[in-house]
C-alpha cells in the first residue's frame, strides 16, 4: 500500500525481477520513478528507463507515486538470470560517495559540438566545485546521481536543499573536461529526480 510521493519499500522475494515485470501492469502507471541505492529507474510515459533494471530481494527501494496505490508484486521466475546493468565503475579520479541523501538527473540528450557524446564519455555532476556524482554514458535516458549531505563532515559540500547541480563532461576523444549547460530542471532536493538535455553550446530562448 503507497501513499502519495514518496515510500521506502522493500523488494520481498529472495531473487530478483525486471521492474517492468514485476509491477503489475495496472500499478505502474501510478509510479513515477523508483530510486535504488545510486540507481534509479523513471517511468517515461509508460517505458521504463535508467540503470535501475531489476529489483532485487534484500534491498530497500524509494517508490515515488502521483497517486495513493496498492498492489502485490509478481514473483521472480525461477532460473531467470539478470538484466546486465548499463552502469559501469568510474575512474577513482571522479568517483563520490554514496549517501542515505541523493538525487537523479535522466540525461535524455548530451551533445558536444552539435554531435551526440559517446558511451565512452562520462558525466560528472557538481555541486559547486565538489563532485557530487558521475556516470558513464549509456545511450537511451542515463541516471546520473547527485549525492546529499547528512550534515557530517563525510559529505561536506555535497548537495542541500535548492543547490543549483552543474555538469561537466570528460570528452573521451580528447581528454578535455567540459562545461555543459543544462536544459531542465537542476535544483536539488532529496529523494527528487527530472529529466534534462545537456549541451556545450548555450541554449537559445
Amino acid at each position: 500500500d503507497l501513499h502519495l510521493h514518496t515510500n521506502l519499500i522493500s523488494y520481498p522475494f529472495a531473487g530478483s525481477a525486471p521492474v517492468v515485470e514485476t509491477i503489475p501492469d495496472e500499478a505502474q502507471v501510478f509510479i513515477d520513478a523508483i530510486l535504488g541505492e545510486g540507481t534509479a529507474a523513471l517511468n517515461n510515459n509508460g517505458d521504463w528507463v535508467g540503470g535501475l533494471l531489476d529489483l532485487s530481494g534484500t534491498e530497500g527501494y524509494w517508490f515515488i507515486t502521483n497517486e495513493e496505490v496498492s498492489f502485490s508484486f509478481n514473483p521472480p521466475v525461477e532460473g531467470v538470470a539478470r538484466m546486465a546493468s548499463p552502469i559501469r565503475s568510474v575512474p577513482l579520479e571522479y568517483s563520490f560517495k554514496q549517501s542515505t541523501q541523493q538525487a537523479f538527473y535522466f540525461v535524455d540528450n548530451a551533445t558536444i559540438s552539435g554531435e551526440p557524446i559517446e558511451k565512452e564519455d562520462l558525466i560528472i555532476a557538481y555541486n559547486g566545485d565538489v563532485r557530487v556524482g558521475s556516470r558513464y554514458w549509456y545511450g537511451n535516458v542515463t541516471d546520473v546521481p547527485a549525492m546529499g549531505t547528512d550534515g557530517s563532515d563525510t559529505y561536506e559540500g555535497y548537495c542541500s536543499l535548492g543547490d543549483n547541480i552543474s555538469f561537466k563532461i570528460l570528452d573521451a576523444s580528447s581528454g578535455n573536461l567540459i562545461e555543459m549547460v543544462a536544459d531542465g530542471e537542476t535544483s536539488w532536493n532529496n529523494n527528487g529526480f527530472s529529466i534534462i538535455s545537456l549541451s556545450d553550446r548555450m541554449i537559445p530562448e
